[in-house]
C-alpha cells in the first residue's frame, strides 16, 4: 500500500511513475507498425519521439490511477494497462481537440494535424482511440478478471461519451452572445469532470474499492474538473499553454470563465465588442484585438474572479476527498495541491 504523501513526495512519485508509464507505452507501441503517417504520429502525439519531458505532458492521469489503486491496497502492476489507457485516451482527445480548435501548437511544438496534415491527424486520433481499448484488454494479461475489465471498458466508453458531449457544448457556445456562470459550469463539468475522475475510479475499481468510495471519486471529478478548466483559462492568458502565444483562447473564440465573468459586468458597448472579436474567424483576429480583450479582462479583474471561483471549488473538492479512506484521502489532497499550487 502507498504511504501517506505530502506535496513534495507526490512530485517525486509523479516523476517515478511517469517514467514507468513512458517505458510501458514505449514497449506497447514498439511493434505496432511502420507507417510513418500513423505509427510515427502516435509516438509524436504521446511525446515518445523525444527525451524532452515537456513534450510529453506530466502523465498526470495515469499516475493518479496508479496512486489511487496503490493507496487502496491494490497492485500497481495490475493497474498499469488501464493507467496507460487513460494516457492514450487523453492524447487522442487532444489530437482531435486541436483540429476542432485549429490550434497549431501543442506542448511547444506543432500540433499533430499540423505536422502530419488534418486527414492523418483525424486518423491518428481514431487509431489511438482503438488503442485505448486494446490497452484495457491487456489488463487480462496482468491477472485482472473479465468482469473488472468489462467495467473498465464501460468506464472508458462513458468517459468518451461525456467528454464528447462537453466538447459539443463548447463548440456550440462559440455562437452564443450570452452565457451565464451556470452555463459555463455545466459545459466544463461535462467536458472535464468525468474525464478527470476516470483514472481515479478505474484505479479504485482495480483495488476492489467499496461502492461508497467509488461514488465519492465520481463526484470528486465534478469539482476537480472545473478547477482545472478554470486554471487552464487563466494559464492561456498569463503564461500561454505551449501554443506559441498568450491569448490563444481569445482567437479561438472560447467562452472561458474570464469571458463569462466580464460579460456579466462590462458595459453594453464593451460586451458587443468582446463578442464581435470572439466570433471573428481565428485567422482574422488581430494582435490589437487580442490585446483589447486582455485589457477588458484586467479592467474587470477577471483573473482574480477566476481564482476566487477556483478556490471555492477547491474547498468543496477537499470536503469530498476527506470522505475517502486513508491514505488515499491525504494522497489525493497532496496531488491536488501540487497540481494547483502554481495556479492560485
Amino acid at each position: 500500500m502507498a504511504e501517506k504523501l505530502n506535496v513534495d513526495e507526490f512530485e517525486a512519485y509523479l516523476g517515478e511513475k511517469s517514467g514507468l508509464i513512458d517505458a510501458e507505452l514505449g514497449r506497447f507501441l514498439a511493434d505496432s507498425g511502420d507507417i510513418p503517417s500513423l505509427h510515427e504520429g502516435v509516438f509524436y502525439a504521446l511525446g515518445l519521439d523525444t527525451p524532452e519531458r515537456r513534450r510529453r505532458g506530466k502523465r498526470l492521469r495515469p499516475v493518479l490511477c496508479l496512486l489511487t489503486c496503490e493507496s487502496l491496497g491494490g497492485e500497481v502492476q495490475r493497474a498499469i494497462p488501464f493507467a496507460m489507457a487513460c494516457e492514450m485516451m487523453h492524447n487522442f482527445l487532444l489530437v482531435h481537440d486541436d483540429i476542432e480548435d485549429r490550434d497549431v501548437m501543442r506542448r511547444g511544438r506543432d500540433s499533430v494535424w499540423v505536422r502530419y496534415g488534418k486527414d492523418h491527424g483525424i486518423n491518428i486520433g481514431d487509431y489511438m482511440f482503438a488503442q485505448t481499448y486494446e490497452l484495457v484488454r491487456l489488463s487480462l494479461e496482468r491477472g485482472v478478471n473479465e468482469r473488472v475489465v468489462l467495467s473498465l471498458m464501460d468506464l472508458v466508453t462513458q468517459t468518451v461519451e461525456r467528454t464528447g458531449e462537453g466538447q459539443a457544448l463548447e463548440i456550440e457556445a462559440r455562437r452564443r452572445m450570452e452565457m451565464t456562470l451556470d452555463d459555463y459550469m455545466s459545459m466544463v463539468t461535462a467536458k472535464t469532470g468525468f474525464y478527470l475522475a476516470a483514472p481515479l475510479v478505474g484505479g479504485a475499481i482495480l483495488a476492489d474499492a467499496s461502492p461508497a468510495s467509488l461514488d465519492v471519486l465520481r463526484s470528486l471529478g465534478d469539482k476537480i474538473g472545473p478547477i482545472f478548466q478554470i486554471a487552464d483559462d487563466i494559464i492561456d492568458l498569463t503564461e500561454g499553454k505551449g501554443r506559441g502565444e498568450r491569448g490563444s483562447d481569445i482567437k479561438e473564440g472560447k467562452r472561458s470563465f474570464l469571458v463569462v465573468h466580464v460579460s456579466q459586468c462590462c458595459t453594453l458597448s464593451e460586451r458587443e465588442e468582446l463578442f464581435r472579436i470572439l466570433m471573428t474567424p481565428r485567422t482574422d483576429v488581430t494582435r490589437e484585438e487580442v490585446h483589447w480583450v486582455m485589457e477588458i479582462f484586467e479592467k474587470y479583474d477577471a483573473v482574480e474572479a477566476a481564482r476566487d471561483k477556483g478556490r471555492e471549488l477547491l474547498e468543496e473538492a477537499k470536503a469530498f476527498v476527506r470522505k475517502l479512506p486513508p491514505p488515499l484521502d491525504s494522497n489525493l489532497l497532496a496531488a491536488v495541491e501540487f497540481m494547483l499550487g502554481r495556479k492560485w
